[in-house]
């Protein structure tokens, strides 16, 4: 049985957008509410605020979100345009749906010629918020409001009290279940999703029955490489690496440290040479809402546990050290040692692996890029993926050498309308 890696469970700053590259749906260009979910220890958590981010997606299906056992206090963002419906399902099987629609204009009096917006919200396919107003026929200025969602309860917070929309005498449970969102149209809503999605991505580099399995799972769901998302590849082929965790007291070698984020250490064979190494996995966040996920991996010596070699090279730094240029660590910008005198971190990009991509050299930045370390049949693999830059639609897939080496193995495309 290949080594399992039980994945840490680490908060996330804030959901990730990426304004800039965003397309506009065929709903409109400019979203109108940010629906914000949460799943928490005591169950599901969201609020509702109006925005002026760009949309994504199209008006065709739900815009989804989907929470496991190991999404644990991670918030999750949809922005929503007119016409647009966002859903985030739980991992209890508790939904929450929002739709942002057009309200019809009158036929006469003041502003009639201006548009205005409303939106219905349901818990559990039981409508608790219909037709509330998003934007005002004749405001001037936007006017800022928000409703928040705890377990059950849904409060409307826009004047600085939360009062509850339901009566204390008026569970959720109570409220009759809206045949229009029932359980069955949000499955046949998904399949729908996941067979548009799967026509929206392209191969452009495939050595290997892994690229296949890879692709499908990335049909289902583009973020199903979530590093967060422990659990949801069970069964698959394709899988995250599971292993066992260091001794407690493990510290990286050499007297190096992750910059940013807490990390963990699991014992597993990386560089697929059959011994036993010790893989460091971090988790860095940006104050601008970008991600990454950055490894320092210590060579081992020994097949049936990890021992560090005698004389050793120094640690390799993934993805920072496949920059074309293999900088020394002292330039890994995710990366620092109180022995080094001077400290010189340069910006790093694992380059394109195929020519002619936008970006090229300096395709998946590390300040940006998830690696993931993941099991196909007997072999290791690291899946490159990113929350901005030229990489934002690809993702790549390489199997590890010895000697710090790796070789690139799949590249899948998306279309950037299919966010």
């Amino acid at each position: 049985m290949p080594p399992r890696i039980a994945w840490p469970l680490l908060p996330l700053a804030a959901a990730l957008f990426a304004p800039a590259a965003a397309q506009p749906p065929d709903c409109g260009a400019a979203a109108e509410i940010a629906l914000i979910c949460r799943q928490a220890e005591d169950g599901r958590k969201a609020s509702l605020v109006r925005t002026e981010l760009p949309a994504r997606g199209g008006c065709a299906q739900p815009l989804l979100e989907t929470f496991t056992d190991s999404d644990r206090d991670r918030p999750r963002s949809i922005a929503l345009a007119v016409g647009q419906t966002g859903e985030c399902r739980f991992a209890d099987g508790g939904r929450l749906r929002v739709q942002v629609q057009a309200e019809p204009p009158p036929p006469a009096g003041p502003c009639s010629n201006a548009p205005s917006a409303s939106f219905t919200l349901w818990l559990d396919d039981r409508r608790v918020a219909d037709r509330r107003a998003v934007r005002d026929r004749c405001e001037i200025a936007p006017t800022p409001w928000m409703y928040r969602v705890d377990r059950d309860a849904v409060y409307d917070c826009s004047n600085g009290d939360c009062g509850p929309l339901l009566a204390p005498d008026q569970p959720l449970a109570s409220l009759p279940v809206d045949s229009m969102i029932a359980p069955e149209a949000a499955a046949n809503a998904a399949a729908a999703t996941a067979a548009a999605a799967a026509s929206n991505l392209q191969r452009l580099l495939d050595r290997g029955p892994v690229c296949a399995e890879l692709e499908r799972q990335l049909a289902l769901d583009w973020n199903a490489l979530d590093p967060f998302r422990r659990g949801a590849d069970d069964g698959a082929p394709l899988q995250r690496v599971v292993a066992a965790e260091a001794p407690a007291g493990t510290a990286p070698p050499d007297g190096l440290e992750f910059i940013h984020g807490p990390w963990r250490a699991f014992d597993f064979d990386f560089d697929n040479d059959g011994l036993i190494d010790r893989v460091y996995l971090g988790d860095t966040r940006g104050l601008e809402g970008w991600y990454s996920s950055p490894l320092l991996v210590a060579a081992g010596a020994a097949a049936d546990g990890f021992r560090a070699r005698d004389g050793a090279a120094a640690p390799q730094a993934v993805p920072c050290q496949w920059d074309g240029a293999r900088p020394p660590l002292s330039h890994c910008d995710d990366l620092r040692n109180a022995a080094w005198s001077r400290r010189e971190p340069l910006r790093q990009a694992v380059p394109a692996p195929l020519p002619g991509i936008a970006g090229g050299d300096d395709f998946f930045q590390t300040r940006t890029t998830t690696a993931l370390p993941l099991r196909f049949g007997d072999a290791t693999y690291v899946a490159l993926w990113s929350s901005a830059g030229p990489a934002l639609d690809y993702v790549g897939l390489y199997r590890p050498r010895p000697g710090g080496r790796r070789e690139a193995v799949c590249l899948i495309r998306r279309e950037a309308g299919a966010r």
